[in-house]
Formats: C-alpha cells, structure tokens, sequence
C-alpha cells in the first residue's frame, strides 16, 4: 500500500510545537467506518459531556467540526449566566458556533499547506511523552483551551504531561495514523448517504413516533395538558421505544406540525415561553454516542 510522509506542522515561532513526521495511507479514510469508532474508544469517555475541556465533544461529527471554546460552563464567579451551547440544539451549522467563539481543533493554520491542529498536536505530543507523571486528576479543570499552535506550545512547554488522551495511555501507533490522515484529508465529517442513515429512523420506530405525535398533537384541552406534562418531564430523556432497534430519541418542541421539515423551538427550561403561537411535540434522532455517565436514558 502507497504511503506519504508528511509533516504535521510546518515551521513556526516559538514556542509552537516541534514539528511531528508520520506515515498516512493514501487511500480515503472513512469517517463513519475508521475514524467516529476510534474516537468512541478512546475520546467518547470524556470528550461526551460539559466536563471535557473547551465543552469539545466527540461523540459525533457535528461535535468535532463545532470544535472548542475558551468560554466555561462551569464558573463559580460568574453573576450572569452565560448563554447556552446545547449541541444541535442552539446552532445549527458551523458558521453560527463561530459566532458563539467556538474555533476549530481539526483545521490546519500552516502557510504551507500542511496539518498542524489543535486536535494532531495533543494527540502526537501525548505520544512522545506518554506518562501522565503528576498530572493527572479525575476532575482537572484546568486542561488547555488552546486557540492556535503557539498558544498550545506554551502550554505543553510548561505541562509535558499533559496531551491527549490526559490520564490514558496515548494513541497506538495504528490509531494515530487513521486520526492524522483523516485530518490532512480535511476532517470530513459522514457523506450524504451515511448522513440520512443517521437521521433516519427504522421503520418500526417511525411508526411509533407517527402515533405519538398524533397523540401529543391533538387540539383538545385534555390532550394538550397531557402532552405539555410529558415533554416537561421528559425534557432531558433519552427515549427508547418498544421496539429492537436499540436506537434513542429527544422529545422536543417546533413550530412545524408533524410530516413538516423541524424549526426548532430552543429554550433553556421546557416552561419557558415558546415564543409561538402554537407548539407541536416532535421527534428527533439522537445519533450521538451515549455513555453510560449520561443518567437520562428511558
């Protein structure tokens, strides 16, 4: 099989990181069939929830592409709060979560063509220095935002041991080279086909949801306080229905009836004013990967 040297970062001022060689496949590498597996294995984990650095999540494309920001979730000394960033919930494409100060940790900033992210220059660094000698702590808050190379450099100059995956053993040599060469490729994310198989529900879970929205979306008083309790109290469920597909689903709240494209209505609590003067209870595919530290599955 054809292999291609490549340099991960080109030259850059210090304290950049030192620049990586590694081998990449020139063959495409599929995102859905290579890469979203590697990184449920080894960045799902921690890289799933709020408690991950930069709010970065990877446990779906639209997580790694939104990328990471210097923003905390959780801030002590905060007196206002801050707005939400609910993936797939308060921006729906890449240029709104750059609005939001979410940069990338999959671009390349090298002039000279080549990859030098955020996300290759934690995971190569982790594997020059591999032990996490005094560094690591189950709930460290104080792990990188890194905004660019030189930023990271900085960083990892003052904390070697601190790469990715922090507190874990670093990527085997096979696992890197799948990671790198999907970003020298250009990151990309699922193409169409793959993509409408994710959104899609199975036929036996379609059919149960065309039942459930008829039910919640009836007019009459008595089906319109019952659907209002359910979606209050499911607001943050993981719902599964009788059925074998083992596939999960959110119930949320449009400004579409059913069998109409989603417009999202996107509050912080499932109280709060719609803004609408009509609501319909839809729902809508999870097809991120769900670990067992999220406690809403039903």
């Amino acid at each position: 099989m054809a292999v291609l040297f490549v340099f991960v970062a080109c030259a850059a001022k210090a304290p950049a990181p030192v620049p990586v060689a590694f081998q990449i496949t020139m063959r495409h590498i599929d995102y859905m069939k290579e890469v979203k597996p590697l990184l449920d294995k080894r960045c799902a984990v921690c890289h799933s929830c709020y408690n991950s650095p930069c709010q970065l999540k990877l446990d779906s494309f639209e997580g790694a592409d939104r990328g990471a920001t210097k923003r905390a979730v959780y801030n002590a000394s905060r007196l206002r709060s801050m707005d939400p960033t609910r993936l797939f919930t308060d921006a729906q494409s890449t240029n709104e979560w750059r609005q939001k100060e979410f940069f990338s940790v999959t671009d390349s900033k090298a002039s000279c063509g080549l990859n030098d992210s955020i996300m290759i220059e934690l995971l190569s660094h982790k594997m020059k220095n591999p032990k996490s000698v005094g560094e690591y702590r189950s709930e460290a808050d104080d792990l990188t935002c890194a905004e660019s190379s030189e930023e990271l450099g900085g960083y990892l100059e003052k904390h070697p041991n601190r790469g990715m995956p922090f507190g874990f053993p670093p990527l085997k040599q096979e696992e890197f080279d799948i990671v790198a060469g999907w970003l020298v490729q250009g990151a990309r994310g699922p193409d169409a086909a793959q993509q409408e198989m994710l959104i899609t529900p199975k036929a036996s879970d379609a059919l149960e949801i065309k039942q459930w929205e008829a039910f919640l979306n009836q007019e009459d008083a008595k089906h319109a306080m019952t659907a209002r309790y359910l979606y209050e109290h499911l607001f943050l469920a993981h719902i599964k229905f009788g059925t074998p597909t083992n596939e999960y689903y959110e119930l949320f709240r449009s400004k579409t009836p059913p069998g109409k494209p989603i417009d999202l209505i996107a509050t912080v609590r499932p109280y709060d004013d719609p803004g609408a003067p009509r609501v319909y209870y839809r729902f809508r595919k999870i097809y991120s990967t769900i670990v067992h530290k999220d406690p809403y599955g039903i």
